[in-house]
């Protein structure tokens, strides 16, 4: 059974995609960077969230802003902003996710165009386009909720001025369930494939996880759900090959290159500790707690190696990382990180460590500089590795 033509048309061309929805609909889309962003928030207001990417193209402008020490891909993000890529929407929403995103607030309020001009009042612009979202470093502790559901309060009070509407409790209560209904579709994607060979090659899996991140959630799980009844139903295998987990920086379709690589060089991915993978959908919201609080935990129990906990090795990254491996008859693990990703650099080695000691897999290091040249250039690597697991 073929990709979902949706699926693939969201995929190779997100823009057309997403503009074509917004003149079909007249509703409005925000751009966000990072998966602990509260998109429920926005979907409760009828507003559709895209995730931001890159394009990997060589810069046009934002070289002029951003030094070159700094993530590829957040650069990247900027400068498609700055030529246009982004002209269609109507807000955009910045996480304090780490230093660069962070300055994302100032780069895309200040070199972006936006369609709409500032409302100011007493040089408040009450309809802010970019809304800042002060994400905390450390993500446990007795005052960390609280804290946090003061922001998001504030983020959601900005909507509504913005859009002109209020947000109830029921809009809330309505997009968790949405948000639910297709972790529970995702979930499902990825429990096909446990199985030797899996059902869905990891190429495709990415497609639709990348997929759900710009079109709207209701529609992703609706369409998924589908799918999967036909996979089920054909007893569908993809090909076999070595069985590959891959952890990396942000995943788009141009490092996601990096999954046909392996394919080709005789692996296959059947399960990831990604941002456009299982981090973005792993755990559900309790619909039991109230609305806020719901998203709140969602977002702080995002497994992202920026956030810091109590103890001086976040824990929270390596219980990610068993919760996807298990049962997937691991072989062998890929770490994909960008360059200057200082985050994903310093935890490397404990993370490396434990998957020798704990789960007697081995691990091949690859560093990117997010174009598809550079990974293209990995192809040698990834072919001897797996060739090793094979011997």
């Amino acid at each position: 059974m073929n990709m979902n033509e949706t699926f693939q048309r969201y995929s190779d061309h997100r823009h057309e995609a997403v503009r074509q929805w917004k003149a079909e609909t007249g509703r409005p889309v925000f751009g966000y960077f990072c998966c602990l962003s509260p998109e429920e928030i926005l979907f409760a207001a009828d507003v559709l969230p895209v995730r931001i990417t890159g394009t990997g193209e060589p810069l046009q402008k934002a070289d002029l802003h951003v030094p070159p020490n700094s993530c590829p891909f957040a650069r990247s993000c900027l400068d498609a902003g700055m030529r246009g890529l982004y002209d269609y929407l109507d807000g955009v929403v910045v996480p304090n996710s780490c230093d660069i995103i962070f300055a994302m607030e100032y780069f895309w309020k200040t070199l972006v165009p936006r369609p709409t001009p500032p409302a100011l009042i007493a040089g408040v612009d009450i309809k802010p386009y970019v809304h800042y979202i002060n994400y905390p470093e450390k993500i446990v502790g007795r005052e960390v909720v609280p804290y946090y559901l003061e922001v998001l309060k504030k983020f959601k009070q900005d909507l509504e001025r913005t859009l002109g509407r209020t947000i109830s409790d029921d809009d809330l209560a309505r997009s968790i369930s949405v948000y639910n209904q297709d972790k529970v579709q995702m979930k499902r994607l990825y429990e096909l494939r446990k199985s030797d060979p899996p059902a869905v090659s990891g190429y495709e899996a990415w497609q639709i996880a990348y997929a759900g991140l710009l079109m709207p959630k209701d529609q992703h799980a609706a369409l998924l759900e589908t799918w999967l009844d036909g996979i089920e139903s054909e007893g569908r295998r993809a090909e076999e090959g070595v069985r590959i987990y891959l952890s990396g920086s942000a995943m788009d379709a141009v490092n996601a290159e990096i999954y046909r690589v392996i394919e080709d060089c005789g692996g296959q991915v059947v399960s990831d500790d990604l941002c456009v993978g299982t981090r973005s959908f792993w755990y559900p919201l309790n619909p039991d707690l109230p609305p806020m609080e719901a998203i709140a935990r969602r977002s702080l129990g995002t497994a992202c190696p920026r956030s810091t906990v109590t103890a001086p090795i976040p824990e929270n990254r390596w219980a990610h990382i068993l919760n996807t491996t298990r049962d997937y008859g691991v072989e062998g693990a890929i770490f994909y990180t960008l360059k200057c990703c200082d985050a994903r650099l310093s935890e490397f080695p404990h993370l490396r460590d434990r998957f020798k000691a704990e789960l007697d897999i081995p691990v091949l290091f690859l560093e990117g500089d997010y174009t598809s040249e550079g990974v293209s250039q990995m192809r040698g690597r990834v072919e001897a590795f797996i060739e090793m697991i094979e011997g």
